[in-house]
């Protein structure tokens, strides 16, 4: 029987990033964390998903997760995002409140750190301090009595007084063993990864909606399967060739073909209900090449009619399962492939 766990069952102390669109949450992210997985551009509301990361600092260790921007939006998927990164602050162990020193606070982002403070640990931190002047303007909120810290995400100022602090203040756990193997998640938009994910995870960690492109950062959830360590990794959805639209979608594919570069082993999602395309064989190919154990999940089978497999004829050599991961039906045997198929450990 396969045991499960959730990234924010591993025992270490949480922290999370919230704070208004454009605040440079995912640059500190990435900055706290020394990793690629947080995208970070002058789009507002890059970040979608909830980005988990771990945080080596001073022989300990905490986890980080980056949440979407905060803004006055009430569509669906602004609405999703919202219930991500407080679905984040309930997990947090402290949540550091990252916003623009350049704009200041807004009375809705007051109001929020009211709240937030009511029930967590709340920090202050003012992004983009650059100058000894706008340094001098933090004490404008002084009356909060929160702790304030002026960092640079982008050069790193004062991002090492923040981990000194945040080290200080959380529970303790050393470093000790290297990080699990990352199985990349990768498929075309809107096949269903992000479902696959949740799914496999027992979780509700990726932001699912109808719209094609929904996710756009690297979205990791660690779990254990009867014993061993995995790390799952969900990608942007990558178009074929010629149909990758500049900006941050462009960038988006080429973190996720990187991710599976540097992953142990690779999951590619097809839509049962289209069948194949160029672009699946594209992926296929490119992890097949650099020698990547490699399963394709034929996913949302409950759409198509029983016995019909929409296979491409260069797809018979590569193991391949079908699955409907909304109706999680055949996922266990994912979970199986995953144990039999990659080594614990790097």
């Amino acid at each position: 029987m396969h045991t499960m766990r959730k990234k924010s069952e591993d025992n270490l102390p949480l922290i999370a990033l919230v704070g208004p669109t454009n605040a440079g949450k995912s640059t500190l992210f990435n900055r706290m964390t020394g990793s690629w997985q947080a995208i970070t551009a002058r789009e507002e509301s890059t970040t979608r998903d909830r980005i988990y990361g771990e945080v080596e600092w001073q022989s300990w260790r905490f986890n980080l997760v980056d949440t979407g921007g905060l803004a006055e939006d009430e569509s669906e998927l602004y609405q999703k995002i919202k219930s991500q990164t407080l679905q984040a602050v309930t997990e947090a162990d402290l949540v550091l409140f990252v916003f623009d020193a350049t704009s200041g606070l807004t009375p809705s982002n007051l109001q929020f750190i009211k709240t937030l403070r009511q029930t967590k640990n709340v920090w202050l931190v003012a992004n983009k301090m650059d100058s000894p002047k706008r340094r001098a303007e933090l004490s404008t909120y002084d009356y909060l009595g929160l702790k304030t810290f002026a960092v640079s995400a982008i050069k790193g100022n004062g991002v090492g007084d923040l981990l000194e602090a945040a080290s200080n203040d959380l529970p303790k756990v050393k470093i000790n063993d290297p990080s699990a193997p990352v199985i990349t998640i990768v498929g075309r938009p809107n096949v269903g990864k992000s479902t696959l994910l949740n799914s496999l995870t027992k979780s509700n960690r990726a932001v699912v909606s109808p719209l094609a492109g929904t996710t756009r950062d690297i979205v990791t959830e660690k779990i254990i399967i009867d014993g061993t360590d995995f790390l799952l990794a969900d990608t942007a959805g990558v178009r074929r060739r010629g149909r990758i639209a500049r900006g941050t979608e462009d960038f988006s594919v080429k973190r996720a073909l990187t991710t599976i570069s540097r992953s142990d082993a690779v999951l590619v999602v097809i839509d049962a209900s289209e069948g194949t395309t160029r672009g699946d064989l594209h992926l296929i190919y490119f992890a097949h090449d650099l020698g990547k154990p490699l399963l394709i999940v034929i996913n949302k089978m409950d759409l198509i009619e029983t016995g019909r497999m929409p296979f491409h004829r260069y797809l018979h050599k590569f193991p391949n399962i079908p699955v409907s991961a909304l109706k999680g039906e055949n996922t266990d045997k994912v979970l199986t492939w995953l144990k039999e198929n990659v080594a614990s450990g790097k």
